[in-house]
């Protein structure tokens, strides 16, 4: 192409020489050297405008500036020109047309070129969003730290209950205890230590705790020892542990040790054995938070704790109460159920408390003195009662956050994402290593494919917004290169 628009171009220009020379001949006859100009034509190897041969005409002097006007003012138009597929529109017309079958080759070439870089950006997206999900899931399982710090609070008031609220029973209204018989430490999974839970109840009204990790009498046993060193005149501390399973959770309360657990689903008798041990080592037994335990769960459709035995048959077991206020829950058909057995049941309250957080009820005591054993033996002989506050006490106090969280946290987040595309069912802890229902995983193919559709969108857009922002810069490149150009000329 090159060669053939010069060599016409070339024969034009010297004829048209000729003929001023033969016309001025007479007058004048030049001895200079004959003026090189460049012309410069688009390559074809590549999408990407690029500039690559150079033909050398030789042309008179007296004809110089006249071609370079030409040149300079056509080298558009021809371009122009080459992608329709015809010669110049005007100025310039001695190019030759581009044959068809070679239009077809530049544009199945460019169409190749554009496809395998599209088809490269996409694999490497699906790649870096792999490399995501292998990091960011397994760091949101197990990885990201608490969002608070809870090792640094502190709990520097003191919540009197008894001066708003009155006895659930009120006739009951001499008493020196207000107990929580339900509350977690670091020993198992509550975010405050045995030193922390005690500052907790005393800021929150309580002069008595049960402590009752999972599993163990260790916290319960770590507490007492320091209430009875630090605080022995504000709060006493009686030891136990909540027996946990995928039946039925128990707090087994004045025992120093702790009681073996049994399979994650118990038989009755099993069950039976649990509390007869408990009795013989001089604790008692208090069923927990049965509302909780038979709360329906999703997508199984089953209770919480699948076969709960039922009030009847642990009153036949021989427990010795029941938790009648787990939190912020009050528990009325249990409370109802202790009523009608008051000669062998008992009512308590727990905090159930994990995280700190309000305090929503107090078993009200009357004991002969504060001791442990004081209370526990008004606790076997059923006399208690509750203050109520459903919309438990002031002030809360949100934990500093931790700094570990925020460097982890990010990964957390980008695995939360991606969780979003399929809900995981895990069911309830049993806290012997297992779950009591069995895992299910629901995908969302539709989102999936949604994603997927919006990804390649995405780059498609990313794609134009690129080459769009590139000619732009070209462009400006080019007219600030021609005013450059212009005003060295002068």
């Amino acid at each position: 192409m090159m060669r053939a628009s010069s060599q016409e171009w070339d024969g034009q220009d010297r004829s048209s020489s000729s003929a001023a020379s033969r016309s001025s001949s007479s007058n004048h006859v030049s001895l200079e050297p004959p003026v090189t100009q460049s012309v410069r034509h688009r390559s074809l190897n590549s999408p990407i405008d690029s500039i690559h041969e150079t033909k050398e005409q030789h042309v008179p002097e007296s004809n110089s500036v006249h071609i370079r006007e030409s040149v300079i003012g056509g080298l558009t138009e021809t371009n122009h020109a080459f992608h329709r597929g015809g010669g110049p529109p005007g100025g310039w017309d001695n190019g030759p047309a581009v044959p068809a079958h070679r239009r077809r080759m530049v544009f199945k070439r460019n169409a190749l070129w554009w496809l395998l870089h599209f088809i490269q950006v996409l694999v490497l997206s699906i790649i870096v969003i792999l490399l995501l999900v292998a990091v960011g899931v397994p760091v949101s399982d197990n990885g990201v730290p608490q969002p608070g710090d809870y090792t640094k609070m502190e709990f520097d008031w003191k919540t009197d209950p008894r001066s708003y609220l009155k006895p659930m029973d009120s006739n009951f209204t001499d008493y020196n205890v207000l107990l929580d018989a339900h509350m977690h430490t670091t020993y198992s999974d509550g975010v405050l230590s045995p030193k922390q839970a005690i500052y907790y109840a005393i800021a929150n009204g309580y002069n008595a705790v049960i402590v009752t990790d999972h599993q163990t009498v260790a916290g319960s046993i770590a507490a007492k020892k320091y209430a009875e060193k630090h605080h022995s005149d504000q709060i006493t501390v009686i030891t136990g542990m909540e027996y946990t399973c995928c039946r039925i959770h128990m707090n087994l309360i004045g025992i120093n040790k702790s009681v073996a657990v049994t399979p994650p689903f118990p038989s009755d008798d099993e069950l039976r054995d649990v509390i007869d041990k408990v009795h013989d080592m001089g604790g008692l037994v208090i069923v927990n938070h049965i509302p909780w335990s038979n709360a329906t769960m999703l997508p199984w459709n089953d209770a919480r704790l699948p076969n709960n035995p039922t009030r009847e048959q642990l009153l036949d077991w021989g427990v010795d109460g029941f938790e009648v206020v787990n939190q912020n829950t009050f528990d009325l058909r249990s409370y109802q159920f202790v009523q009608e057995n008051s000669d062998r049941l008992v009512a308590l309250t727990g905090s159930d408390m994990h995280y700190p957080g309000s305090s929503y009820a107090w078993t009200t005591i009357n004991a002969e003195n504060r001791t442990a054993e004081a209370i526990l033996d008004e606790i076997r002989n059923r006399r208690t009662s509750f203050l109520l506050d459903a919309s438990g006490t002031r002030p809360l106090q949100l934990a500093p956050y931790n700094k570990n969280y925020f460097k982890y946290a990010p990964w957390g987040l980008i695995g939360d994402y991606f969780y979003g595309y399929a809900d995981k069912y895990t069911g309830q802890y049993s806290f012997q290593g297992t779950f009591c229902q069995n895992e299910v995983l629901d995908t969302h193919g539709t989102m999936m494919g949604w994603f997927v559709l919006w990804l390649i969108v995405s780059i498609l857009v990313l794609e134009i917004l690129y080459w769009f922002f590139r000619w732009l810069l070209l462009l400006v490149a080019h007219a600030i290169h021609g005013c450059i150009i212009r005003r060295r000329a002068r």
